[in-house]
């Protein structure tokens, strides 16, 4: 019995101690609910500013323009490889790599020395003929005076008729050999057939060459050509005198279509357009250079910012509209379809009428349905 009073007792202060913690606990709740109500009322009184953005007023077009740029080479009006009709030693080549050289102009020669003893040997031969011919023509003449005579008879006077007639074909055979020396000595030189530049130097003084070996390598000094492939399509919309630009070392140039192949080429399945570039342009043969067409796409649609973007699900994009309530312009989503981008805009597709404006710059920062103010000076 004198154990039960103590052990009552602390239930007791255990009890008075439990309800003492949660009548404090319910006094702080109550007292930070009045704080946090206080607070609330006070925002309540002042809102918070509205975001500002950059809009823009759509404008619904047609079409489209698409640049385009394909790579060509730079060549020469004229390339070819100068070589000798005959083979032989090289005796001088009178000119060096990028020489520039008039039409007519000695380039190189070859050893001669073995063709003028051959040349002199078909002279003597023909002195020799010529004198069978002299002495057949006076044994003619005196037979026909004998044989009017009657001291001579018609056989004697047909061999002395053919006897000349043997000698002036001995003389034109060798006139005729005379001639192809002197065209091979002729020959021998190489001449420019029209003012050129010197490309390759193949050849040397003292070397021999057999007949067709490339000597040097000439290019026409006449303007260049550019030489492009073009898809067949946009091939078949340019005509021949027609004035495109080329880019050439990072500076834009007219150039004027020359010729537009009729054939595709087999590796790229192209049609070859050459160009006239103009005259006096420092071009470098071989060099790369780009054609630059503007293409016209007729697709209705509009022109963003690639900041007024916002990216969806799969793939999807949308712009953020702006609709004008009397609590001030509110953002919605819309749905759109980029046809066209050049790095900096997009052309798009969508529902939205001409006139409407869209957000600009950022539309991720914006929630849909917000209400926003727009910047003092809204790109049009």
């Amino acid at each position: 019995m004198t154990q039960s009073v103590p052990s009552t007792l602390r239930r007791v202060m255990t009890l008075g101690l439990t309800l003492a913690v949660f009548g404090g606990a319910g006094a702080a709740v109550y007292a930070g609910f009045a704080v946090i109500s206080a607070q609330g009322d006070a925002g309540a009184v002042s809102r918070a500013p509205a975001s500002i953005v950059a809009a823009m007023q759509i404008d619904i077009a047609d079409s489209y323009t698409v640049t385009r740029r394909f790579t060509g080479q730079i060549e020469a009006a004229t390339q070819i490889d100068l070589a000798f009709e005959f083979g032989g030693r090289v005796t001088e080549v009178l000119v060096d790599e990028g020489d520039v050289i008039a039409q007519g102009t000695v380039l190189a020669r070859l050893d001669t020395s073995a063709l003028m003893p051959q040349r002199a040997a078909l002279e003597a031969d023909l002195e020799a003929l010529a004198a069978d011919a002299a002495l057949a023509r006076l044994t003619l003449a005196r037979n026909d005076t004998l044989a009017d005579r009657g001291f001579r008879s018609v056989a004697a006077q047909d061999d002395a008729r053919l006897a000349l007639t043997r000698a002036e074909a001995g003389m034109a055979a060798t006139l005729a050999r005379i001639a192809g020396v002197d065209v091979q000595i002729d020959k021998s030189a190489l001449i420019a057939p029209f003012d050129a530049r010197i490309g390759a130097r193949r050849a040397d003084a003292g070397q021999t060459v057999a007949a067709g070996q490339s000597v040097l390598m000439l290019f026409d000094a006449a303007p260049a050509r550019a030489r492009i492939g073009l898809p067949p399509a946009l091939a078949a919309d340019l005509q021949t005198g027609d004035s495109v630009m080329v880019e050439i070392g990072g500076s834009t140039h007219a150039a004027t279509i020359r010729q537009i192949r009729p054939d595709l080429d087999p590796g790229t399945r192209s049609r070859s357009v050459i160009l006239d570039l103009p005259a006096g342009l420092d071009t470098v043969m071989g060099d790369t250079l780009a054609l630059v067409l503007a293409q016209v796409v007729p697709e209705p649609g509009f022109w963003a910012p690639l900041s007024a973007l916002r990216e969806g699900a799969r793939g999807s994009w949308s712009v953020m509209a702006l609709q004008t309530t009397p609590d001030g312009d509110r953002t919605l989503p819309a749905a759109v379809e980029v046809i066209h981008s050049d790095g900096t805009q997009v052309y798009l597709r969508g529902l939205l009428p001409a006139g409407a404006r869209i957000v600009a710059q950022a539309p991720d920062r914006i929630a849909p349905g917000q209400i926003v103010q727009l910047a003092a000076n809204p790109q049009e």
